[in-house]
């Protein structure tokens, strides 16, 4: 149940790892506060850490890291509204050096476009979109509650769209994954029970008892009045081209017998990228009447495919339905619409990889909103929902199918021997146990990210992930 979105992500692994080697620095002196930094990484396939010791990075590295802390502290109040990876693309669109030692790096989105989709916060959205439209910028998503504005605009309008007195940050578009089928199952390390007792593998949530006798009250009032007959009517049936095989591993069939049910009266809202082609599997009978909320039909079919399964396990309940993109900001309104038009059961496939493992929820508006969905699930469920969401089998770190490391802060020294001025003092390196970088010895496609434990919109810490080439010399 997806009422604590944080004890969810804590059962998978957050981050995508590429080939090459992570390093995590942090500006200042160690304080308290890195006792708390985390970090999760993992999805990509077949992909593990090595455990080489006593790896230092290079001179020239060591360097080129320095350098790039230095253009951190140059950076103009606008361009610090910025994420780095737009900052870097946009001084190479001009022909210009990242630093006096880094000539180019790389960035999640091509440079052969004059544009770039981005995603921007903001206290206000009316002036950002007239502004973007202006400049001759596209609007994709608005979702004024949260201040969140999905546009594609030129590189060179970056700034001075950051430059804008509402406009907190820009960022790259911001990616999400649904849960596949084709992965393995994930393993949990056990999570501390609040009594003391044994660990156990689940850490239950304060409220977690008043949740559940919202759950045992919904059962009750779906049973009352049903007869003996009507427990002994057999409630099996195949419905559509085919019937998913969960409808017999959960015992559904079983169920609609034994207590004459069949989903009768339950609306239950579905959550991930698109139903675009709900109108065929109506026509091929797998599908009856779905209600999607207006237009939130999205793109793809993850959900065509979650609203089949749902109908073969509970074919009596009414279907609704809502993407989860094009962003996170848009995920969460559509948990708040679809509660608002009645659903009693809300499920989703979707993770968007800007989501915090660290905060359960988002009071106020912050850079990334990455607590919004959270928050969400949070006040759906108080208000009597119930909120399933798939945890992912997206790889772990025992079976060696993923990349991953977690841990506390612990200071591996200068990163050069020059003294920095950012933030006051000097730029240092995480040391991961005897090394100062991690060594990926398997390939992987997906981004690399760094998540830590500062409350949203909050921290006064700065961190960096950089990655080297696998000598650690460059």
């Amino acid at each position: 149940m997806r009422t604590s979105k944080d004890i969810t992500l804590r059962l998978i692994t957050l981050l995508f790892v590429c080939c090459a080697l992570a390093i995590w620095l942090s500006f200042g002196n160690p304080s308290a506060s890195f006792a708390k930094m985390r970090d999760w990484a993992g999805f990509p396939v077949n992909t593990s850490v090595a455990a080489a010791q006593g790896e230092a990075i290079g001179p020239k590295a060591k360097l080129q890291i320095q350098d790039i802390l230095n253009e951190k502290l140059s950076r103009t109040p606008a361009q610090r509204k910025l994420d780095s990876q737009l900052v870097y693309a946009t001084k190479m669109k001009r022909g210009l050096r990242i630093a006096a030692n880094v000539q180019t790096l790389e960035v999640p989105f091509s440079l052969d476009r004059n544009d770039v989709e981005v995603d921007i916060t903001a206290k206000s959205t009316d002036a950002l979109v007239k502004q973007i439209t202006a400049s001759g910028g596209t609007v994709i998503n608005v979702v004024a509650r949260y201040g969140a504005v999905r546009a594609i605009v030129n590189f060179n309008q970056l700034e001075t769209l950051a430059a804008l007195p509402d406009v907190m940050f820009i960022q790259p578009k911001q990616e999400f994954m649904t849960s596949g089928n084709d992965r393995r199952e994930m393993s949990a390390q056990p999570l501390s029970s609040d009594k003391g007792s044994k660990p156990s593998r689940y850490a239950l949530s304060p409220d977690f008892p008043q949740r559940a006798a919202r759950v045992r009250s919904s059962i009750n009032n779906l049973l009352a009045g049903r007869t003996a007959a009507s427990f002994a009517s057999p409630m099996a049936m195949f419905i559509g081209s085919v019937n998913s095989q969960g409808d017999v591993t959960h015992k559904a069939d079983l169920a609609r017998g034994v207590f004459g049910i069949n989903g009768s009266g339950v609306k239950i809202g579905v959550m991930s990228n698109g139903v675009v082609s709900l109108a065929t599997s109506q026509t091929l009978g797998d599908l009856g009447a779905v209600t999607v909320l207006p237009g939130q039909t999205g793109t793809g079919d993850e959900g065509t495919a979650m609203l089949e399964i749902i109908r073969d396990l509970a074919p009596g309940a009414q279907l609704y339905f809502a993407t989860a993109n094009p962003t996170i900001a848009q995920f969460a309104q559509n948990i708040r619409d679809l509660r608002t038009a009645g659903c009693d059961i809300i499920v989703d496939d979707v993770f968007y990889f800007v989501e915090t493992p660290f905060q359960d929820g988002q009071l106020v508006t912050t850079n990334t909103n990455g607590g919004v969905v959270i928050q969400a699930v949070n006040d759906v469920t108080a208000s009597g929902a119930m909120y399933f969401s798939s945890a992912g089998n997206s790889g772990n770190k025992n079976d060696g199918t993923s990349g991953v490391w977690e841990g506390n802060f612990v200071d591996g020294g200068p990163v050069s021997g020059a003294v920095g001025t950012f933030e006051g003092g000097i730029g240092r390196v995480h040391d991961f146990g005897g090394q100062t970088f991690n060594v990926l010895t398997v390939a992987g496609t997906s981004p690399i990210g760094l998540y830590w434990s500062d409350p949203l919109g909050g921290s006064a810490n700065d961190y960096d992930i950089v990655r080297l080439n696998a000598a650690g010399t460059s």
